[in-house]
């Protein structure tokens, strides 16, 4: 989707204009203003938060529709709230099969959640609520409509307008990273494997944005035994993904790391059938990462330069079953040394990340680090779809992404991380047990306690996003599947490098 900032009086005229409008403050500047004034005469006027009312005009009227989408009390107005209502009008424009829509926004929303932050969730709900997913079917999708927006302020300072016209073009490129993300993350894994993930992820190479693909061969040679082992079930070869966003005059590199199994049966350790075809979702960290060097390949950082170098690396494979796939029991070496004992194939989520996390380190030395992966059902347990967790070494990283977190409304809850959650993955048959005693709990903080080992002492934040991954409430901008939730989250982050 397309969206570009024009005056209001350009914005008032086209086959569907829609106004946010909070309660009592219909103001979409003269074109429109006795259009609303007759509306609100009528009682046929609604600006309860969602509400929409679409009116025809007169022929003559520079408005062919008059949509009204109701943003409540101006007290009430936030980010989320801004987002949820273009979302409502880029939705309401394209079940009227406009092919274009103007959406006029008055001043009194935009400085309650400040001008660039408002521009910015605007665009958000627009790209992210006009996304579908093309299932492959017999017959070809439907046209879309809506895909183009003309976007204006009303009453705006010059200042401010420049700001919320800022905002506007960020966040297009903040949704569209996590539009491709989604895209990605609801693929069959018969379709995303991990070859396709490579292919997908080289197509983003160019400008400031390197990527190499390095196969199991190279991954041999590095004594990556932790994720070679969770791939040896599977014909499909496992890749590893390498993003290098360089910024001029950096200093040092901070890294985010992808957990992209693209799928997961569990191994011999095998998942019970029901909803087994949602591990699908299993790559949704690598899904993650992904979006975010999409959008940041395609400008959504504006004109802010970050101080350091943006460093990725997704380890892709699929965990199957079959003659070849490892054992219970199996001890394997990872790529740093540290011999594991997989006490159960299902939990081969934090393998491939240990050798990950590992390369992230040999090779570029971050400064700061964060995994992310949908590593745990324990996650989902403990704080259901609407959040992920957090924990990890560091609390000043970990402080800043869940700040990042609240800007993006992808809220983040930090988990415990402690010493005695350590010592419950050490093994008596090796240096550490891929899972903890069942005995113990705690299954998500487990996971984090064992990527901790290989963290060592980089300043390390470890993101489980299984729950706010895919199966939400649904929110305007959200109707099902994959959310390409932390994309935004992440992008928030680097800013503040």
């Amino acid at each position: 989707m397309k969206i570009s900032h024009v005056s209001s009086a350009a914005a008032s005229r086209g086959d569907a204009v829609y106004v946010l409008a909070p309660d009592g403050r219909a103001d979409a500047g003269d074109a429109l203003k006795k259009a609303l004034q007759q509306a609100k005469a009528t009682g046929d006027l609604k600006t309860s938060f969602r509400a929409v009312r679409v009116f025809h005009q007169p022929k003559g009227s520079a408005a062919k529709r008059l949509g009204v989408v109701g943003l409540g009390k101006v007290a009430d107005i936030t980010t989320e709230r801004l987002r949820r209502v273009a979302a409502v009008a880029q939705g309401s424009a394209a079940s009227r099969e406009s092919a274009s829509f103007s959406l006029l926004v008055p001043a009194s929303a935009i400085k309650k959640a400040k001008p660039f932050a408002a521009g910015q969730a605007i665009a958000e709900g627009m790209v992210l609520g006009a996304y579908r997913y093309d299932a492959p079917r017999k017959e070809k999708p439907k046209k879309a409509h809506a895909l183009q927006a003309q976007v204006a302020a009303v009453g705006l300072s010059a200042k401010d307008e420049a700001e919320f016209a800022r905002g506007l073009k960020v966040g297009m490129k903040s949704a569209q990273g996590a539009v491709f993300a989604r895209d990605l993350e609801n693929q069959p894994a018969n379709i995303l494997t991990p070859t396709t993930m490579a292919k997908a992820a080289k197509k983003l190479g160019g400008g400031r944005l390197t990527v190499k693909v390095l196969d199991e061969k190279a991954m041999t040679k590095l004594k990556m035994g932790a994720l070679l082992g969770v791939s040896r079930g599977s014909v499909e070869p496992a890749k590893l993904i390498v993003f290098e966003y360089k910024t001029p005059g950096a200093k040092g590199n901070v890294c985010v790391v992808g957990k992209g199994l693209t799928f997961d049966s569990g191994g011999i350790s095998i998942k019970p059938p029901g909803r087994m075809d949602e591990m699908r979702y299993d790559m949704c960290g690598a899904g993650a990462v992904m979006g975010l060097f999409h959008a940041l390949s395609n400008g959504a950082l504006g004109n802010y330069k970050p101080k350091r170098n943006i460093i990725g690396v997704i380890a892709a494979a699929e965990n199957m079953p079959d003659a070849d796939a490892q054992r219970p029991g199996d001890v394997v070496t990872s790529m740093d040394g540290h011999t594991i004992e997989v006490l159960n194939t299902d939990a081969e989520g934090r393998l491939v990340l240990a050798d990950a996390i590992t390369y992230a380190k040999k090779f570029y030395k971050p400064e700061k680090m964060c995994d992310l992966a949908t590593l745990t059902g324990a996650v989902v347990v403990a704080l259901g779809h609407e959040m992920s967790g957090i924990m990890g070494s560091d609390q000043k990283l970990i402080d800043d992404l869940i700040d990042a977190g609240d800007v993006a409304d992808e809220p983040l809850w930090q988990l415990p991380l402690w010493q005695c959650h350590k010592d419950q993955v050490k093994s008596k048959f090796a240096d550490l047990a891929n899972i903890n005693s069942p005995a113990h709990g705690n299954g998500s903080t487990a996971g984090g306690a064992f990527l901790s080992y290989f963290a060592g002492d980089t300043a390390w934040a470890h993101l489980d996003i299984a729950g706010a991954a895919y199966g939400g409430l649904t929110k305007d901008y959200y109707k099902g599947g994959a959310t390409g939730t932390a994309v935004r989250t992440l992008l928030h982050w680097i800013r503040t490098l």
